[in-house]
């Protein structure tokens, strides 16, 4: 690991335009993330705690010490967190967990799907896990009023940081404002002195973590899904590795199972095995 050096800088200078360059090819080339040059004063930002954590004086040394000393053998991981690593909000729109409340959940019983087997769902870009836990809570809901029925949540990222953030499963209190009254009552445990709350073990044991890179061709999942939630992620890559995403998150979910996106998303011009059902909620057809 690079040492601190004794001095401390305190003005790192800009990212040049070259240096936003290689990190932007290469950032691409392992994540899919566009870096567009309008994104050089978000990564600058982004990258001046590695700066400062590491102890380099520039962002030209730091480059210089990624490719080419093979500094990025050590800080390869922790320059995809920077990037990656993104907020979202429980029950994020909202009218996707109606879907699966007033439509999908009861559709796939009708199939026998929860009931011989766990509903499998998989929140793909899981970020801090407000998305599962939402997911859970939704499901647990439909499962106290449905006899018999199962369901299991994968939760994938490609950041380690929301990973551990999301496992830990502790959240300050004021994130947890989209969350009704009753099933915070139910779902979550509040520490009111440091005022924290965190998701009940009824529910965290519901819920298993994975690193997933969704641009790579395998994605290590060996059971179809029932649901798949991608959302809010396919708008940071270019068109064709949307299309190919896409693609690769059909082929993991059964017929008759449902993938949904985010509202600023679209598959408009894409072959895929999907049929609209409403706003970024597709049916999973057969082909």
């Amino acid at each position: 690991m690079k040492q601190a050096s004794p001095t401390l800088f305190h003005d790192q200078g800009a990212l040049r335009p070259e240096d936003f360059q290689k990190l932007a090819n290469y950032i691409h080339s392992r994540t899919g993330i566009r870096m567009p040059s309008s994104k050089l004063s978000f990564l600058e930002g982004r990258l001046r705690r590695r700066l400062r954590a590491l102890g380099f004086d520039t962002f030209t040394h730091y480059c210089n010490w990624l490719f080419n000393q093979n500094g990025m053998s050590e800080e390869e991981t922790e320059l995809v967190n920077v990037v990656t690593t993104n907020k979202t909000d429980f029950f994020r729109e909202p009218h996707h967990f109606d879907f699966l409340t007033d439509h999908g959940l009861p559709e796939l019983i009708a199939q026998g799907r929860g009931t011989q087997n766990p509903l499998r769902l998989w929140s793909a870009g899981c970020s801090n896990g407000a998305e599962p836990y939402t997911l859970a809570m939704v499901c647990q809901e439909f499962a106290e009023a449905t006899p018999g029925f199962r369901y299991e949540i994968l939760a994938s990222d490609l950041s380690t940081t929301m990973l551990n953030t999301a496992a830990r499963a502790i959240y300050p209190h004021a994130e947890i404002e989209p969350v009704p009254m009753e099933l915070r009552k139910r779902y979550l445990l509040r520490d009111t002195q440091r005022n924290e709350v965190r998701i009940a073990p009824l529910l965290r044991n519901k819920v298993n973590f994975s690193q997933v890179n969704l641009t790579h061709n395998d994605y290590g999942i060996r059971q179809l899904m029932d649901i798949v939630f991608c959302r809010n992620l396919l708008i940071y890559f270019d068109k064709p590795t949307q299309q190919a995403v896409l693609q690769r998150l059909c082929n993991a979910v059964r017929p008759g199972g449902y993938v949904i996106i985010g509202h600023s998303e679209s598959i408009a011009g894409m072959s895929l095995p999907l049929r609209p059902l409403g706003a970024t909620v597709f049916l999973r057809e057969n082909g």
